[in-house]
């Protein structure tokens, strides 16, 4: 993952309730537990509606597929065995698609997802939430100014925060 991305999960919203209530937050222990069980009939509806955010390219393992640019914007969907283990979107925030971000927001909505942060912050699959989230990102701080988000980062690393 590039400095210039922001990652977001895709996480089925049953699994982002706590006593029945929607959470705001989840750690990345309880995220990493979450089963996508995707029929094989959602399973290919899915990779359609993939192949139309961007074009499918040949992985590097077996347990992957990936569709767009490692540097840019992809998304990778991992496996564990014939199962989805997991589907991990990337977008490059120095020139964000916003055609992408709706396109995202429309997948999670068709399969009765939500989005979630790698710092565990639920976000609904709406556009207006998920750019919310993305200009407060570190990849944003990043992009807007790279010497001032170094200088924090090497001096929180000097203080061992």
């Amino acid at each position: 993952m590039a400095v210039w991305q922001f990652v977001i999960d895709l996480v089925p919203a049953s699994s982002a309730l706590v006593a029945g209530v929607s959470a705001a937050r989840m750690s990345r222990e309880q995220l990493d537990e979450i089963y996508l069980d995707f029929s094989s009939a959602d399973t290919e509806a899915l990779f359609a509606r993939l192949d139309t955010l961007l074009l499918e390219k040949k992985s590097w393992s077996s347990s992957l597929r990936i569709w767009g640019d490692e540097e840019t914007d992809d998304i990778q969907v991992w496996f564990d065995g014939p199962n989805i283990e997991s589907i991990q979107f990337r977008l490059n925030v120095a020139d964000l698609s916003l055609p992408l971000v709706g396109g995202i927001c429309d997948l999670a909505c068709h399969f009765d997802c939500i989005l979630a942060t790698r710092e565990g912050a639920i976000v609904q699959p709406n556009r207006e939430a998920v750019m919310r989230t993305i200009m407060q990102s570190r990849a944003m701080r990043y992009v807007r100014d790279p010497q001032r988000f170094l200088e924090e980062a090497i001096r929180l690393d000097r203080e061992g925060a």
